[in-house]
């Protein structure tokens, strides 16, 4: 079940409306987490679910950081850290390949 959030103390679901005039807050009381919905989506208002137990200024930063316009960066973000993540998995597997080179089991 869905709860729509019209009312919080920090102000976070009017301020989420001045970002897009569409946007509106719900907690969802099955995952006990905030999602953002857009009424002018097709299809799912669903935007995304924040990953914060409160509703805070970090709410308003995720949304602005996902928004459509910023598409291109999250990806290149997104690409930037899988290249570093595979730059880490490859230099563990030489140094575990070495560790068992030097025990002499090759």
């Amino acid at each position: 079940m869905n709860i729509k959030i019209e009312n919080d103390v920090y102000f976070i679901s009017q301020r989420l409306r001045e970002i897009d005039k569409n946007y509106f807050l719900m907690y969802n009381t099955k995952t006990k987490k905030f999602e953002v919905h857009n009424e002018n989506q097709t299809g799912s208002t669903f935007c995304l679910t924040l990953p914060f137990a409160s509703l805070d200024a970090r709410s308003l930063q995720r949304v602005l950081r996902t928004r459509i316009e910023n598409c291109e960066k999250i990806l290149a973000d997104m690409e930037k850290e899988n290249q570093i993540l595979e730059k880490r998995q490859r230099k563990e597997v030489i140094e575990n390949l070495e560790n068992y080179i030097d025990r002499g089991k090759i």
